[in-house]
């Protein structure tokens, strides 16, 4: 789906059995090891090819990405909350089970109490989206998000966060008419801008799903008011 080329392809199975899973409570591992019936470490991005990021909250020296497979797409909030915590590097997790796939996607940053481990500020997973079918988002994905697409190659850090932000506006371009052509702006150019950009989209998105909730009139109008406020701070990044 992101045409990452071959000569980062590694096609290693993981078994999960194995999976540090110490500070889990014993009824989430056991749910963990049902769940997550194979686990295969697919592509490696390395500071060969892209430069390393290292901050003082942040080191990214490598991206992994990874296939999943589970027996229920239902489980893999739980199964990809749990892979994004172990695995510290950036990672991208496509999990599948037999008739549906999504991919996980987080932000992560060190402990600054331990930094031999990391905390997750921020994560999502793509919708459900039916195996074996190239629809509109897998098309999207492809020609926005995939290796070819990618503009901000300053760092791992930078190559990352566009991936995951450009995926986020697909999952979400229902929200807004003008979603989509956020992906073609410029403002992939700059990691400050698209970060601006994305908490600004997440913000729409949140007010859509009050919107729904709404159950006042009142509130309704509040609601409408912010997210035509929304729109307009959206529209300036579609230059």
């Amino acid at each position: 789906m992101f045409g990452i080329p071959d000569e980062y392809s590694r096609h290693r199975t993981t078994n999960p059995d194995k999976f540090p899973l110490y500070r889990l409570k014993p009824a989430d591992k056991k749910r963990f090891r049902s769940n997550l019936k194979e686990l295969t470490l697919e592509s490696v991005i390395t500071n060969d090819c892209i430069p390393s990021y290292v901050n003082g909250t942040d080191t990214v020296m490598a991206l992994q990405f990874f296939s999943a497979r589970v027996d229920s797409i239902r489980s893999a909030p739980f199964v990809c909350g749990i892979l994004q915590r172990i695995i510290k590097t950036p990672c991208v997790v496509h999990i599948e089970s037999e008739r549906y796939e999504r991919i996980s996607f987080a932000q992560k940053r060190l402990n600054l109490q331990d930094t031999t481990s990391i905390v997750v500020i921020d994560e999502f997973l793509t919708h459900p989206l039916p195996r074996g079918v190239a629809g509109t988002d897998e098309h999207l994905i492809e020609e926005f998000a995939g290796w070819n697409a990618i503009i901000n190659r300053t760092s791992l850090h930078s190559f990352y966060l566009e991936m995951m932000i450009k995926c986020y506006i697909i999952t979400h371009r229902d929200v807004w008419s003008g979603m989509t052509d956020l992906l073609s702006s410029k403002v992939w150019y700059n990691t400050d801008d698209a970060i601006g950009l994305y908490h600004e989209v997440k913000r729409v998105v949140h007010l859509s799903e009050g919107r729904g909730n709404s159950q006042t009139v009142g509130n309704s109008a509040r609601l409408n008011s912010e997210l035509k406020e929304g729109y307009r701070r959206l529209a300036e990044y579609s230059h």
